[in-house]
């Protein structure tokens, strides 16, 4: 499962997919999971969002979520010498962009700059090597998006191999529901829950996306699936979570407190099978877990994390065992059956 995981993050890695512009991600997404859920039962949203259905259970329905898109950037002036100013879209950490190469959607590359000392997104400025405007308007267009190209690898032992990528957050939780669903998909039919798997949209800009597919879908049970601090460097802030220490179990961020109710859920069914996990108390950020739990008249919501090194930087960290911990805790869940 570990390179299964690998392989379908490397896949993911090809496509410049920032907020509001994750399609083409999202088709591959479908193709790779249609044969275990049926066309039918796979659809697009007006939002974006993609939403696939499991099972046909008569409880109540379930909604998992991981979001699609990664931080970005965005063209919003070319000057006379052709070089590109551009604005975030989401929350850069401009001390990792000094630079870095990046791609724009229709796969122009250029590398970003910064005309001083201070790392300020209002003196950034991307070489995309054209000489003048003309020759820049050419190439790319007002209003087109890129983001930070980098490289998929592993490092570390056999043991507990860890996986290095610019978009861990979220797409090591996309690439784990895909694999929970093909999982899943041996067993839909003794499912007892309606299970909605969505790859939500947006989520850097105000978990936009999972907003509108809960209010949609209303579920009873929220699950979102994303990356979560790892406090395990050297004078970082003291938390709980750790690379290698397993899922983690949510219990709060800064944009939600879980449902008392999910979170035993969770650890209960965790430790019935055997699965090894953690307690996450995240001191700041937010999930789509947030906005499952608001939506219409709310629901039980939780999360299931992958703790992860230098998160919103170009080079991510996280351990495959705790990936593949995350994978067989969604199939347990799904299988044991929301019901609380």
């Amino acid at each position: 499962m570990k390179d299964s995981i690998f392989n379908t993050m490397k896949a993911l890695n090809g496509f410049v997919s920032p907020s509001a512009h994750e399609r083409e991600e999202l088709e591959y997404v479908k193709k790779e999971i249609a044969p275990f859920v049926g066309e039918d039962n796979i659809c697009f949203d007006k939002m974006g969002n993609l939403i696939a259905v499991l099972g046909k259970g008569k409880g109540e329905k379930v909604m998992f979520s991981a979001h699609s898109d990664t931080l970005g950037f965005v063209a919003y002036f070319i000057d006379d010498k052709g070089f590109v100013k551009v604005s975030p879209l989401g929350g850069i950490n401009t001390q990792t962009l000094r630079g870095r190469q990046i791609r724009f959607t229709n796969g122009v590359n250029g590398l970003l700059f910064f005309e001083t000392g201070d790392l300020n997104m209002r003196t950034a400025y991307v070489d995309i090597g054209a000489a003048s405007k003309e020759e820049a308007e050419k190439l790319i267009s007002l209003g087109m998006a890129a983001s930070v190209v980098g490289e998929v690898f592993r490092m570390g032992g056999d043991c507990d191999p860890r996986i290095v990528s610019p978009f861990l957050d979220d797409r090591i939780a996309v690439a784990i529901q895909i694999e929970a669903i093909k999982k899943l998909s041996e067993c839909r039919n003794e499912l007892k829950n309606e299970v909605y798997f969505v790859f939500s949209v947006q989520e850097e800009l105000g978990i936009r996306g999972a907003t509108t597919a809960a209010f949609g879908i209303e579920p009873v049970y929220g699950v979102a699936i994303d990356v979560t601090g790892a406090a395990d460097t050297p004078k970082c802030d003291p938390m709980n979570m750790k690379v290698g220490e397993g899922a983690c179990i949510k219990y709060m961020d800064g944009s939600v407190i879980c449902s008392p109710k999910m979170t035993e859920f969770m650890n209960s069914v965790a430790e019935k099978a055997g699965i090894k996990h953690q307690t996450e108390i995240l001191l700041y950020g937010g999930t789509d877990a947030a906005a499952i739990q608001r939506s219409r008249a709310g629901a039980y919501a939780g999360g299931i994390s992958i703790a992860t090194r230098y998160i919103h930087s170009p080079t991510e960290e996280a351990s495959l065992a705790d990936c593949v911990s995350c994978v067989e805790l969604i199939v347990a869940l799904c299988k044991e059956g929301f019901s609380f």
